[in-house]
């Protein structure tokens, strides 16, 4: 008895449907900074300098923690791809988030010295800091 294939060979062109179709939006931890859907603010381990790359344009670069949303601690979250931890390691972040400033604060939940990175901009700083919030956010001091 000889066994069809046809129904197989539709599995790719389904499959290939579904993809097609799939809007593209930013995916929190993902190891890309984005700006789609409200943006993301992401923060960098120093590489060289501030977390500059000094021979390309003052470009963020160095290990990286993308996150969508306000994060009133680091404990266990590490650098995408590391096991690097990122609490009170990062020394630069840039805020994609096209309309909302980022705090960032020296300790956890959003309490101790904090600064702040305007909507679409960059920062560099020393490191310390253990937490970070959208301005938007209401437990956002």
């Amino acid at each position: 008895m000889k066994k069809s294939l046809r129904p197989l060979a539709l599995i790719p062109m389904i499959a290939g449907v579904i993809a097609i179709g799939s809007p593209a939006y930013a995916g929190s931890y993902n190891g890309t900074c984005e700006s789609s859907n409200g943006g993301e603010i992401c923060l960098y381990d120093n590489v060289t300098g501030a977390g500059h790359d000094i021979n390309n344009s003052g470009q963020i670069i160095g290990p990286l923690y993308d996150t969508l949303y306000s994060k009133p601690d680091f404990t266990g979250s590490t650098y995408y791809g590391t096991s690097r931890l990122v609490d009170n390691t990062f020394e630069s972040a840039w805020n994609r988030d096209p309309d909302t400033a980022v705090k960032m604060f020296t300790n956890q939940n959003y309490t101790g010295s904090s600064i702040s990175t305007p909507a679409g901009n960059s920062s560099s700083f020393i490191t310390g800091w253990s937490s970070v919030c959208f301005t938007s956010n209401v437990s956002c001091p």
